[in-house]
Order: structure tokens, then C-alpha cells, then sequence
């Protein structure tokens, strides 16, 4: 029993202030892309602190230490709350289907999951929820091989990028659409730095309104290889590691500014709700991020196979400048993948309607 109190001690003692240390990082991550990336594991800082004050106090009672650790757990638990529960507890986008008498148009953004081979089961929810336009992540050749037969009849016009892992995004619509400047897929598929691809397409809707549509599959925020790199020094590895997700923030960006009109923006982000770097993104493209609170991933996990786990984390989004109103976003069921599908209903304002497409 002693040995027991003493390894509950130990880890109590030690876990508790390096939890909120880390917690305290994450805080403070406007001031560094690696700070800032402490906040894509908020959900275990949050729990992490939360137990081990909660620990501390049977664990250390009488003993001199418990004040300190428990002010330090209890620190690092405000630290994690002041960026989680604001996110959490925001407001929604009220929920509808008509807006100023017009039909709203209906997107379904979805990451496949790359392991994922029940493509039957992907087009039976694709039937089931009837979007008007599909964005798919990691539509990989194994996947299109699977679904494409299955949905093309419905969603005649479609496109996709093939090449490595955030290269392969596709595009599926029930109506007519155009790839404009700003798309980007590999350009030779066999290469294992290929960027992050992005299908940019001009939509005309029901009503002759025109509107843009991105969607894109963006890397995590931290790569460990330039730690490997011997032309590097330290302060150089350091900023590489963050160099590579600061980048596509940065292109996504010039993107997105270029295109004048109604904008929509869905993909898998990779990065969730509580980052800086994505509100940075969000404000300096001129959007607003309608997905909030929506925890899609991870609903798989490998421990000797893929288990079911519940989503903890937000990195798949739904973003939309002024020009569109947005009627509500919400998360859909589970399809086999190890995130949960999102789908978001909107309308172009009015006062944007395209004088060069027929009503």
C-alpha cells in the first residue's frame, strides 16, 4: 500500500505542474507557432489538470507540498478553460432550410480516412443526407475506386487531386461548376513534399447566384523531421518544424483574398478551434468559422486495430466571408472513418447576385 501511495504521489506530484505548465504554453501560443500547437491537445490538458487537482488534495493532505502543487494545478486548469470553454459554449448557427425565400444549398465535407474501404457504406450516407456538393480528404485510389461508380449518377460533375497524403481532395456536384485560378494539385504525384493541394470552383446556384467553394487538406502544425536535418541549426530547426503549416496558412490566405464574391471555405484544417494560428487565419482571409465546438476526430484509434473512440478534437471546418448566410452547420454520423463528416446549409446574399449568369 505504501509503495501504491508513494507512485500516486510521484505521478500526482509531478504531473499536475507539468500539466499546467503545458496548459500555461498553450495560453501564451500567440507568441510562438510551437506554443500554439499545445493547443490541438487542450482536451487532455484540461482533463490532465482537472485530475490531478483532484488528486493532490486525499493524496497530500497534511503533507506541505499540497498548496503549492494544487495552485499550480489549479493555474494551469484556468489556463485551459480561459481557451476551451469559450469555444465550446459559443453560439451556434441557427439551424434552416429556406432563406428570403430561396432554397438553401446543402455541403458535405468529409475526410474518408485513407484506411477506410466501405465505400458502399460512404455512398448509403452520401444518398441518406442528399447534399448538393460533396468535398472529400484523402480520396485516395482506393476510395474513388470504391465510391465514384456510386455517386456519379447523381453527382455528375465532379474533379479530384491525386498525389500524396493531403493531395488527394475531390470535388462532387449536382450542377455545373468551373476550377479557377487558385487551385493547386501535385504536380508530380511521386514526390513526397508535394504542398497541400486546394480545389478552388465557381459555382453558379439554383438561382443564379454565383459563389466560390474551396476546400482543402492542410498538414499539422509540427513536422519532426527538420530535427534530423545537419545543414540546420538549432534556432533554424526550430522554425522549420512550424514552417511548413505557417506556409499554407499563408498561401491559403493570399487564396482566398483573391477571389472576389461570395466565398465558402470546408476542408480538414488539422488544426482545431482553440489555435491561434487558425483564428489568425480566419481573421486576416476576411472569414468567419461557423463550425464551432464541432469535435469530428478522432473517431478511430490503432491499439491492435482500429477501435471506435469518441471525437475530442475540431479540425474539420466551415468557413464563409459576408457575402454568405449561413443557415446552420452541425456534425453528421459516422461512416467508417476516423472523422465525422460535417454538412452546412447557405445562401448568397442577394446582393451579390451575378449579372452574368442567366436567372
Amino acid at each position: 500500500m505504501n509503495l501504491i501511495l508513494f507512485v500516486l504521489r510521484l505521478l500526482a506530484g509531478l504531473g499536475t505542474p507539468g500539466a499546467a505548465i503545458l496548459a500555461a504554453g498553450a495560453l501564451f501560443g500567440f507568441m510562438h507557432p510551437l506554443l500554439d500547437a499545445l493547443n490541438h491537445v487542450q482536451p487532455f490538458l484540461l482533463a490532465g489538470t482537472l485530475t490531478g487537482c483532484l488528486m493532490i488534495l486525499p493524496l497530500f493532505q497534511g503533507r506541505p507540498l499540497k498548496w503549492p502543487i494544487l495552485a499550480a494545478g489549479l493555474a494551469g486548469l484556468f489556463a485551459s478553460a480561459l481557451i476551451v470553454v469559450p469555444e465550446q459554449l459559443g453560439t451556434r448557427t441557427p439551424s434552416g432550410e429556406v432563406f428570403d425565400g430561396r432554397q438553401a444549398i446543402k455541403v458535405m465535407s468529409h475526410n474518408l480516412f485513407g484506411q477506410n474501404y466501405d465505400m458502399a457504406r460512404m455512398a448509403r450516407v452520401i444518398d441518406k443526407e442528399n447534399p448538393d456538393i460533396v468535398a472529400l480528404q484523402e480520396y485516395a485510389d482506393e476510395q474513388q475506386a470504391g465510391l465514384h461508380e456510386r455517386i456519379v449518377g447523381d453527382y455528375p460533375f465532379f474533379s479530384r487531386c491525386a498525389g500524396r497524403k493531403r493531395s488527394y481532395i475531390a470535388l462532387y456536384s449536382k450542377t455545373p461548376f468551373t476550377l479557377v485560378p487558385g487551385t493547386r494539385c501535385a504536380q508530380n504525384p511521386a514526390l513526397e513534399n508535394n504542398p497541400a493541394a486546394r480545389l478552388v470552383a465557381r459555382f453558379a446556384d439554383r438561382d443564379g447566384t454565383a459563389f466560390y467553394l474551396v476546400t482543402t487538406h492542410l498538414n499539422w502544425p509540427v513536422q519532426i523531421r527538420p530535427l534530423e536535418r545537419n545543414d540546420l541549426d538549432w534556432g533554424e530547426k526550430i522554425t522549420a518544424m512550424t514552417a511548413r503549416k505557417q506556409g499554407e496558412w499563408t498561401e491559403l490566405t493570399g487564396t482566398i483574398r483573391s477571389l472576389d464574391g461570395p466565398v465558402v471555405l470546408v476542408g480538414d484544417f488539422n488544426s482545431t478551434s482553440w489555435s491561434y494560428s487558425l483564428r489568425n487565419f480566419v481573421q486576416q482571409a476576411g472569414l468567419t468559422r461557423y463550425s464551432r465546438g464541432l469535435l469530428t476526430y478522432p473517431k478511430l484509434f490503432y491499439i491492435r486495430g482500429w477501435r471506435e473512440t469518441p471525437a475530442i478534437l475540431p479540425i474539420d471546418h466551415f468557413m464563409a466571408n459576408g457575402k454568405v448566410q449561413v443557415l446552420g452547420v452541425r456534425r453528421g454520423e459516422k461512416t467508417g472513418s476516423d472523422h465525422l463528416p460535417i454538412y452546412a446549409r447557405f445562401v448568397v446574399r442577394r446582393p451579390f447576385l451575378n449579372p452574368d449568369v442567366d436567372n
